[in-house]
């Protein structure tokens, strides 16, 4: 009985992984694609290929074209898609701004998104005078001692931050690193005033940052952009850095569709 579900197991997910490299080749094709074509070039048999796609058109992941009966992807897989597409768009519609800030700057410009507790960091734009940092992309970092992360976490309710606070921890980088809930709770409510946050040598000693959140058309802050040097210099320019980061938000946040009506209402802290 136990050889029989493992076996039953295994060829499940054998089924699986082929029908998700049948709808991956027909997404990569700029035109649709006939079934003798997926089975050769996936080295599959054309029964069993005719079978996965039967089931995929059942579930509107992929449709067949009636003239030519070749295959093309469905709208299910489009719908599935755009729960990844939002941060993709925010890195498109960012990207020129942040390149131009950094420029005007010339200082290194940010964006991150927030995921599951943390920010990541998706985009890096370099001036000439950029310094390097421990923030490359793909690096994730906590909430509550990043500019990024108090910019972001600001609207959110308190119950959340709380929770995220609860099961990351606060831990400490530098000397200068938040490590009370109730101060960082005091910063989130002055960021939420103020409009941007700030990290004062708080993730890499002589390192500080400025960050503005990013909205999108549901009015939530998904996301925030940056700018980070050493401290000496970036205090030197605050005003600039933020008068434009809040432009560049503006731009980003409007071109993502928000209204600031719409901005979502966080509990005070």
């Amino acid at each position: 009985m136990k050889n029989s579900t493992v076996k039953e197991s295994s060829s499940s997910n054998s089924a699986v992984e082929r029908a998700l490299t049948i709808l991956e080749f027909i997404a990569s094709k700029k035109e649709p694609v006939g079934v003798g074509e997926i089975a050769e070039t996936l080295n599959l048999a054309k029964s069993t290929t005719h079978r996965i796609l039967e089931a995929l058109k059942n579930k509107q992941f992929i449709e067949q074209i009636e003239t030519t009966e070749k295959y093309d992807i469905g709208i299910k897989a489009i719908e599935v898609g755009m729960s990844g597409l939002t941060n993709w768009n925010i890195v498109d519609v960012s990207a020129p701004h942040l390149k131009q800030l950094a420029m005007d700057i010339n200082e290194t410009a940010f964006l991150a998104v927030y995921d599951q507790g943390e920010i990541v960091y998706v985009y890096k734009a370099e001036g000439n005078q950029a310094v390097i940092t421990n923030a490359q992309l793909g690096t994730r970092k906590p909430i509550h001692c990043t500019s990024l992360g108090k910019a972001i976490a600001s609207n959110f309710h308190i119950e959340e931050v709380e929770s995220i606070l609860k099961e990351r921890g606060m831990p400490k980088y530098t000397d200068r690193t938040i490590t009370d809930s109730q101060k960082y709770f005091e910063e989130l409510s002055k960021v939420r005033q103020l409009g941007y946050a700030m990290d004062d040598e708080e993730v890499e000693e002589g390192l500080t940052c400025f960050a503005v959140p990013i909205f999108n058309y549901t009015g939530h802050a998904i996301a925030a952009i940056s700018i980070a040097g050493p401290t000496g210099r970036i205090l030197g320019k605050k005003d600039e850095i933020i008068k434009s980061l809040k432009d560049v938000n503006n731009h980003v946040s409007t071109r993502l569709g928000f209204v600031p009506a719409m901005r979502t209402n966080a509990r005070t802290y």
